[in-house]
């Protein structure tokens, strides 16, 4: 793709975003899109064939990347608690770092039955769980954890990530630190451990 038509589609793609996190899917329109990235609908259609492929793309993208960050994360040795404390600061970084996104995923979970897509995010969510929790499940094998049900360890972990979330993104605090990872995860873990 020529230069000039990568940046168009970054475009399309980055003021999709800022319009679906600031109003939702369902309240932006593709006249909306093509007004914010300076194009036409035939060049959104060109792209993305339609405002759900547009929807598709965008968050492709941004799930490959953060799929992989996360892959890479667990793959690296360590304690349980080690191993899940860079998970909390990698899901702390993307959240800081990518505010609008994040916010847009959210939305997107919570809205309407109707609306986006979630097919892609359920997909994403399935495998992050299902990825810690094979951590945690070693953590037990080696000693290092209790047994205990692994489903409701899921919610306890998960569910503290994605409030810290919500509580940054919707009052500004608490603060997503590397700091406030690895107390989190101290704090579940000692929980779980014999």
């Amino acid at each position: 793709m020529p230069a000039n038509g990568q940046g168009s589609r970054q475009r399309i793609l980055r003021q999709a975003l800022g319009l679906f996190s600031s109003r939702g899917y369902d309240a932006t329109s593709v006249r909306e899109i093509c007004l914010a990235a300076e194009i036409t609908k035939p060049t959104l259609y060109h792209f993305f064939g339609s405002k759900e492929g547009l929807y598709r793309a965008l968050l492709g993208d941004a799930l490959q990347g953060f799929r992989q960050e996360l892959r890479e994360t667990l793959a690296v040795p360590g304690t349980t608690e080690e191993r899940l404390a860079r998970v909390s600061r990698e899901y702390f970084r993307v959240a800081r770092e990518q505010r609008d996104l994040v916010r847009f995923l959210i939305a997107t979970v919570h809205g309407p039955a109707t609306s986006a897509p979630t097919d892609l995010i359920h997909d994403f969510y399935e495998e992050l769980v299902g990825q810690v929790a094979r951590v945690v499940e070693e953590g037990v094998a080696r000693g290092e954890c209790a047994p205990g049900p692994t489903d409701a360890r899921m919610l306890v972990f998960m569910g503290a990530l994605t409030e810290a979330i919500t509580g940054y993104l919707l009052l500004g605090r608490p603060e997503l630190t590397p700091e406030l990872a690895g107390t989190l995860t101290e704090t579940i873990l000692a929980g779980w451990r014999s």
